[in-house]
């Protein structure tokens, strides 16, 4: 056995017996695995409520047509919602990403459609104060800690004790050896996120194909970047204070203090007041409407449909017609508010993305929200769905409004369904 292989064997020994290490792999392991399923179930959850949307609507809208037999059909789509949904991807509980704060299902009435955008459920303050526990965590927080804790005194500690005179005294270069003593902590550091990977792939039903290769060769390069970090701070050959307290410090910083940063950042730069402004514009428009002469409000609606302008609009009582013409004025005066939102949004992801390339922890956090479609983009694309659908939504109904004609007359199954696509 040449030297360079018994020292390598010697030290993986020592390794091995180390209960620190145990003790550290193995909470990093029980939080691994409870990673996962606490994403699975998060997801599980949402999507049970999903599954429920369908029978949700049809009950209220037979409920509605009942109590609205003999009214037009105008007032039950006062009440009735109809029901949108951002359907979790097959990765969404590796990464949950943003789909803890923001709404998974949206309904929408054929009422002005900006003020019904922004609906979410109550959460407790707490968990999105800390975010939700899934894997993708577990990689970005737990495995370079872990690494930091492996390898801080890789060579301080033998320092200290002594040990790293002998050693150097033996006929292998003092850098093969030290770069064997990190390659005996990479290797079980790397089985572990590999069985973990594996174990999200078993509990979670994913499939094996590009986003999990992508997946698994990203976390390896973040792997791997942290322990360059750790071997450049191990070569100042400090002693092992100082290097626990500067690689937690280096922690500290890429992983929390300059994240938080760049969202403030981000918001700084690019900030959004046209979100409280599209809202108020939307509201102030409809209000407005009715103390306006009837005409002046149907004048938007019938420059953009126009194949309703023979209809006649009566001055002296409600119309219906009169009425969803007004939610549809009060939406095109609060467009340009909203597009521009929807860009700034846009360009917020944007920024973020570009920021995150110098931030590993940034970048990877990016990245796999990306492949999990659980980020600000992809929240963005649901909203502008929605907006797409309640316009398909209104579309089908105008006739009918202007026709004033009865819940039993219209063929219910005929109204569109909600499609992402």
């Amino acid at each position: 056995m040449t030297p360079f292989k018994k020292t390598f064997t010697l030290e993986g020994k020592q390794f091995v017996r180390s209960r620190i290490t145990w003790l550290g792999f193995a909470i990093v392991f029980i939080i691994g695995v409870y990673a996962i399923f606490h994403g699975k179930i998060l997801i599980a959850e949402q999507q049970k409520v999903i599954n429920q949307v369908d029978a949700v609507q049809e009950d209220q809208l037979r409920t509605h047509i009942i109590h609205n037999a003999d009214q037009e059909v105008g007032a039950l789509l006062y009440y009735q919602f109809f029901y949108t949904k951002n359907e979790p991807s097959k990765w969404a509980a590796f990464s949950v990403g943003q789909r803890d704060i923001n709404a998974y299902t949206l309904k929408v009435r054929m009422l002005a459609v900006e003020g019904q955008l922004y609906d979410t459920e109550l959460s407790n303050p707490n968990t999105l104060l800390s975010g939700n526990l899934d894997l993708s965590f577990v990689i970005i927080f737990l495995f370079p800690l872990l690494i930091i804790s492996l390898c801080f005194n890789i060579l301080s500690g033998e320092q200290e004790s002594g040990i790293w005179a002998l050693v150097a005294s033996q006929p292998v270069s003092e850098m093969k050896v030290l770069l064997m003593k990190f390659l005996v902590r990479f290797l079980p550091i790397f089985i572990l996120m590999g069985l973990l990977l594996t174990l999200s792939v078993l509990i979670l039903n994913l499939p094996i194909d590009q986003p999990l290769f992508l997946i698994f060769t990203l976390s390896t390069a973040y792997i791997i970047f942290w322990f360059l970090v750790v071997y450049i701070i191990v070569l100042f050959r400090q002693h092992s204070n100082f290097n626990a307290v500067t690689l937690l410090s280096v922690w500290l910083l890429l992983v929390v203090l300059i994240p938080a940063f760049a969202n403030v950042l981000v918001s700084s730069l690019v900030p959004i007041p046209e979100a409280l402004a599209t809202a108020v514009v939307q509201r102030e428009a409809y209000h407005e409407k009715w103390d306006m002469p009837k005409n002046i409000v149907m004048d938007p609606f019938f420059t953009s449909y126009p194949q309703y302008s023979h209809y006649p609009i009566p001055e002296d009582r409600f119309s219906y017609g009169w009425y969803y013409a007004m939610m549809f004025a009060a939406d095109k005066e609060a467009n340009n508010s909203s597009a521009v939102l929807f860009d700034k949004l846009a360009k917020r992801q944007e920024l973020g993305i570009k920021i995150g390339f110098f931030v590993p922890s940034l970048f990877l956090q990016n990245q796999f929200n990306r492949i999990a479609k659980t980020d600000l983009e992809d929240h963005v694309n649901y909203l502008r769905s929605v907006k797409a659908y309640h316009r398909e939504i209104s579309e089908f109904f105008y006739p009918y409004v202007f026709e004033a004609v009865l819940p039993a007359e219209l063929d219910w199954d005929l109204v569109p369904k909600y499609s992402r696509n």
